[in-house]
């Protein structure tokens, strides 16, 4: 790739928002009117929660397969590719009349969403050898997602609460074509593969230092989702706010999250995991306080705000050690490596939709943290062997 200059590299960063954004939207669109969509498919909440698990596990295992398959390909064809395919899965959530053909068409949409998203990545981390501007670029590939918190998933409720939630897909369906109109001209053509065959990059999974990496992110996510996934229920039910306070709670959060995808990149560039370990205890403690606060209107929305962006704040650091790690040992393996972080984001979001599913039926809404907890406890013990591990890399 040749070298870019700085408005050009600018350019591209805000191009990976707006396909991060649309990515983002699609996926979290379903959690945000999964009330909605369960009235609509006559299901129960309960029932119609393995809907996002079926997303996130079709996202985690299809991912890596197709990363293996493409990883000599063009990177500017394979992405035009799979935002084309996006789109087409995108339509077809917006026009389903049965639940089976809903379903099919979010498998569709998550079979080249992590793709997308690792691509995003790869392309990102090397546009520039400048560690910190690698991280912060990572960071804004991320704000996309943030962005999706603020003004998409909002905007999308509003949408559902006023009109249908098919029409929030929709909405998806045109940013997407925006996004892929986008790429068409301005993503560098020059974007070559990686030499390498499927046994040069799968011992990229032989490395444990990968698998420590694995595990936190698989917990790291379900920490969030282990409450999360019912947002709507808790906001609306637990703290008893009005569907457009719910609206105006979640563009609050979707603000922390920008600030807290930012904030991730600074860590990334800068502390690492080591920066992460004092941030994961505070998160233990506030988990623990959960059920109590979320009795209360006022305690409940402040322990959702802050545990909103501490709990984010792992994205960037971990794709970092991720990429660095495969570029130092496995730099064949640079592409599946990208995809790990998304991959095992939802397997984590999948474990903790189910788990989330069952604390619900048998505890209701204020127990959720204690299925967040758990998921805490273990994320926080591996956050400290990563800092060690950061820690060893640097006096290499």
């Amino acid at each position: 790739m040749k070298e870019l200059t700085t408005h050009q590299f600018h350019i591209l960063l805000l191009m990976f928002i707006l396909i991060s954004f649309m990515l983002g939207c699609n996926e979290f669109m379903v959690v945000g009117n999964l009330s909605l969509i369960a009235g609509t498919y006559h299901e129960s909440l309960g029932q119609i929660s393995w809907l996002v698990a079926a997303f996130a596990w079709t996202y985690a295992i299809v991912t890596p397969l197709v990363a293996l398959g493409t990883n000599h390909f063009n990177k500017y064809y394979l992405l035009m590719g799979m935002l084309l395919i996006f789109l087409l899965g995108t339509i077809l959530s917006a026009c389903s009349p049965t639940l089976p053909i809903f379903l099919f068409s979010r498998i569709i949409t998550a079979s080249v969403a992590g793709m997308i998203e690792s691509l995003l990545s790869v392309i990102a981390y090397q546009l520039t050898q400048d560690p910190r501007k690698r991280a912060m670029a990572i960071a804004y590939v991320y704000t996309g997602f943030s962005l999706a918190s603020v003004i998409g998933v909002p905007i999308g409720t509003i949408i559902a609460n006023h009109w249908r939630w098919q029409d929030a897909f929709i909405m998806v369906a045109i940013i997407t074509a925006l996004a892929t109109l986008i790429a068409l001209l301005f993503l560098p053509r020059d974007l070559a593969g990686e030499a390498g065959n499927y046994r040069t990059q799968l011992v990229l999974l032989k490395d444990r230092q990968v698998w420590v990496g694995i595990f936190f992110v698989i917990c790291a996510a379900a920490t969030l989702y282990g409450y999360y996934t019912y947002i709507r229920p808790l906001i609306r039910q637990a703290l008893h706010f009005s569907a457009n306070q719910l609206s105006i709670f979640l563009l609050i959060l979707g603000v922390i999250d920008i600030l807290a995808s930012q904030t991730s990149g600074k860590i990334a560039a800068k502390g690492g995991f080591k920066t992460l370990r004092p941030i994961y205890i505070g998160n233990l403690l506030l988990l623990i306080l959960f059920s109590f606060f979320m009795n209360y209107r006022w305690s409940g929305s402040l322990l959702l705000v802050i545990l909103g962006y501490t709990v984010n704040l792992f994205g960037s650091p971990i794709q970092v050690f991720f990429l660095n790690l495969a570029n130092h040992k496995y730099p064949t393996a640079i592409m599946l490596a990208s995809t790990l972080s998304a991959i095992f984001y939802n397997v984590g979001i999948a474990l903790a939709s189910i788990s989330a599913g069952q604390v619900l039926k048998h505890w209701g809404l204020t127990s959720l943290g204690w299925n967040s907890l758990i998921y805490c406890l273990i994320a926080t013990g591996l956050a400290f062997i990563l800092a060690k591990i950061n820690f060893d890399h640097r006096a290499q």
